[in-house]
């Protein structure tokens, strides 16, 4: 017995339209995101190479794709005539003065081909032509400030802009460095004639003036030193002979001796005595003289010494500023206030 299902026409013919009608609605769907069914308004360009960008490729404004290129065509003058077109709902956006700038990452990251609208209120008609950034129309557009270009925000783009100026500062540093170096070495060797040729020489005149002073207090001191020797030992040699019972002293105290010998000359002998106690008087009015001298010497030596250090000191700190470059270790290291040379001998004790 066959088995007939009651309307199956009705039921096939009713799935066959639903079936219809879903795929028309996948298809106006697909056409909708795929603006088959929307306005473009399409407009030309020129560009001096098709280097960058190509046929479909997107026009970007602002981060939005507002159009799409269509057709590029290398002409009779060698360039490139480009064929694009902007989405409807973008039309109000492409003004009078806009223009196109095609970018290209410097570490060839793609390129892309951005739209700067005009500073002005009339939209331009389709199949109007639109100049680029680095033409000549668009150059004098952008410098008389008719195009709305928003600030960049690349990242790698600013870093490689500022690579330049930093390698020319760090150039700079390594030519300062080197002169300094050079200026250094010319001091040291009594070549150069600035600021620190200046304080190598004046110290090393300072040291040569001290070394000369010094010098010659020293043969004072030690001529002086020769003579209070010489002194000394006379007198030593005077109070062994007073304590010698057999010696010159007794001899010339006994009343037969030398001494009354000597006083019957006439005063020969106390005229002798007298000559010689006016040269000892001489020598020890020298000897005051030369103490005297020394004391108001040291003053000008400790002073002298003084400036000696404090230009040896500033040489050091010259030579470690050039040693510890600020750009590297921090600059030159804070010394410690020492007492001056000469008020530590005034307060030191002689005792």
């Amino acid at each position: 017995m066959k088995f007939k299902i009651k309307f199956a026409d009705q039921i096939v013919g009713l799935f066959i339209i639903v079936a219809l009608v879903f795929f028309v609605v996948i298809v106006v769907l697909i056409g909708a995101n795929q603006r088959w069914f929307a306005k473009d308004y399409r407009f030309v360009t020129s560009f001096p190479s098709a280097t960058g960008v190509a046929p479909g490729t997107s026009i970007i404004m602002k981060g939005f794709t507002i159009g799409k290129m269509d057709k590029l065509t290398l002409n009779d003058d060698n360039s490139v005539d480009a064929l694009f077109h902007i989405y409807d709902t973008y039309y109000d956006k492409v003004r009078e003065y806009s223009i196109l700038e095609l970018t290209v990452s410097p570490i060839g990251l793609g390129s892309q081909l951005l739209f700067h609208p005009g500073r002005s209120e009339t939209r331009l008609a389709e199949g109007t032509f639109i100049p680029t950034a680095d033409s000549i129309d668009g150059k004098a557009l952008i410098e008389q400030e008719l195009v709305e270009i928003p600030p960049k925000d690349d990242t790698i783009t600013r870093l490689l802009a500022n690579v330049n100026p930093l390698l020319e500062n760090t150039n700079k540093t390594i030519v300062t460095v080197n002169r300094t170096l050079t200026e250094v070495n010319r001091a040291l060797a009594g070549q150069s004639s600035g600021p620190l040729g200046s304080i190598v020489g004046d110290t090393s005149a300072i040291t040569a003036d001290a070394r000369e002073r010094v010098g010659g207090i020293l043969d004072q001191v030690s001529s002086l030193l020769s003579e209070l020797e010489t002194i000394s030992a006379n007198l030593a040699e005077t109070t062994d002979s007073i304590r010698d019972p057999t010696g010159l002293v007794t001899k010339l105290l006994d009343p037969s001796g030398s001494i009354k010998t000597f006083l019957d000359d006439d005063d020969a002998l106390y005229d002798k005595v007298m000559s010689i106690v006016g040269e000892l008087d001489k020598s020890m009015s020298s000897l005051q003289g030369i103490v005297s001298g020394l004391n108001r010497e040291m003053p000008k030596i400790a002073g002298l010494l003084n400036e000696t250090r404090t230009a040896i000191q500033q040489a050091q700190d010259v030579l470690e500023g050039v040693k510890n470059n600020p750009l590297i270790r921090g600059g030159i290291t804070e010394r410690v206030e020492q007492q001056p040379l000469n008020q530590a001998m005034r307060e030191g004790s002689f005792e």
